[in-house]
């Protein structure tokens, strides 16, 4: 079963356009049966990406850092809040009595794009992390069809055409405070077939496993987050999302309608920090970030991605 959700309130308008596709598939517990196709699905690819944020030299490989300058992204150096080597990334969203407040970096894998992305991080939630009820913390992929490392950027609200772009993070949902913080963990996504919200609008569809089977990440541990985008064939629905958590498959969706040009291809991705109504500060840190053409897994440094 798959639950779709929509909770993003801005004020932007969409097209009045309605899908034909069919919903994607949830065949996680088909995927964890199946060795062969977990194999398939776990098999390593190339590193196109890492970063162990050891120093502010790190800033370099992310073309955009949202908070640099006044404090609210910075190399995490005490050995507590730490997990692999000398720093992590620190991303603070200050408390803005109630505005919206966030941090974090994007980076781009370069103009021609990839069919198939895996991105892994390891997160940490601050002990005391609340977002209230709707954040963006976790990070995502982003498909772009442009050749501009901003292009698309700020599209919440309006349906994808499938020539644009198309999104997915992988973060924390309250359900207006019936889940403990951070909240259980769920996809976010923008698709050219994604469902309209009640209020006319085109907010992100949240995807998530059965509630039996949904995760909430402990606050104040590492937890390793991992997901995955393969982009459908021209003219087919036979596109893929799926996430991990600690190594362990999450979810596997298939069945996606992601693009109706060759050229929208997964460019882009970011980690980062946002909270829609910021009544207090929240911070989170992010370790040993790794991309990949494929699985990477809960190992420590990018090497450990590499194919055997």
């Amino acid at each position: 079963m798959l639950l779709v959700a929509a909770f993003l309130v801005l004020q932007e308008t969409a097209p009045a356009v309605a899908s034909t596709a069919p919903p994607p598939r949830d065949v996680t517990l088909a995927t964890l049966a199946d060795p062969k196709a977990l194999a398939a699905l776990e098999q390593p690819g190339t590193v196109l990406f890492h970063d162990e944020f050891e120093t502010d030299a790190s800033f370099a490989q992310w073309f955009e850092v949202r908070g640099k300058d006044d404090g609210r992204v910075v190399i995490e150096h005490d050995p507590k809040l730490v997990r692999t080597g000398k720093g992590s990334i620190r991303c603070t969203a200050p408390a803005r009595e109630g505005a919206s407040s966030g941090s974090g970096a994007s980076a781009w894998l370069g103009a021609d794009g990839y069919d198939c992305v895996h991105f892994r991080r390891w997160i940490r939630f601050a002990d005391d992390y609340d977002q209230g009820n709707l954040n963006h913390t976790g990070g995502g992929l982003a498909g772009v069809a442009g050749t501009g490392k901003w292009d698309e950027m700020g599209k919440a609200g309006i349906l994808p055409t499938g020539a644009d772009n198309f999104s997915a993070a992988f973060e924390p949902w309250r359900d207006w405070g019936r889940n403990r913080a951070p909240g259980v963990m769920m996809a976010y996504v923008y698709w050219m077939d994604m469902e309209r919200d009640k209020d006319g609008h085109w907010w992100g569809n949240l995807l998530a496993p059965d509630a039996e089977h949904r995760v909430n990440p402990e606050r104040g541990r590492w937890v390793c987050l991992e997901q995955r985008i393969r982009v459908n064939t021209l003219g087919r629905t036979d596109g893929e999302m799926a996430t991990w958590i600690d190594g362990k498959l999450y979810q596997h969706l298939v069945g996606f309608r992601w693009r109706t040009d060759e050229k929208l291809r997964i460019k882009r991705f970011d980690v980062g920090i946002y909270v829609h109504a910021a009544t207090r500060t929240n911070v989170v840190w992010y370790d040993d970030v790794v991309v990949s053409t494929g699985y990477v897994g809960v190992g420590n440094d990018a090497k450990s991605a590499q194919p055997r």
